[in-house]
């Protein structure tokens, strides 16, 4: 797994709790080593006839306090450049509803249905 990148210092970092709840830390070395050490990918979809992959990933990083938190994103790629997007959520349960949305929505513009 790949070293994740050294948030600024205008960033909130996060990890998750054991009920995968995000949780703020202010230790970028011990924020470092739990997001190489943990699965940060919660649900991949794979639309093998469309050539379409939808990710939700767990980002650990936000912006700074002044918005609100979207530390889980959902990843759209392999369609055309402009529908290819990130959307961002600020739970778990919110980002996987929203990716399960996001896969209904490819099936029915692929299928025309």
């Amino acid at each position: 797994m790949k070293t994740p990148p050294v948030p600024s210092s205008s960033e909130r970092i996060y990890v998750l709790d054991a009920k995968n709840r995000p949780v703020e830390v202010f230790d970028n070395g011990a924020w470092s080593r739990w997001m190489t050490e943990n699965e940060l990918i919660f649900r991949r979809t794979l639309l093998d006839d469309y050539g379409v992959t939808v990710t939700t990933r767990f980002r650990g990083v936000s912006k700074p306090k002044t918005e609100e938190a979207l530390l889980f994103v959902t990843r759209v790629a392999g369609m055309q450049a402009q529908d290819n997007r990130s959307y961002g959520a600020s739970t778990l349960d919110e980002a996987l509803e929203q990716h399960e949305r996001i896969v209904q929505k490819i099936l029915r513009i692929m299928t025309g249905r």
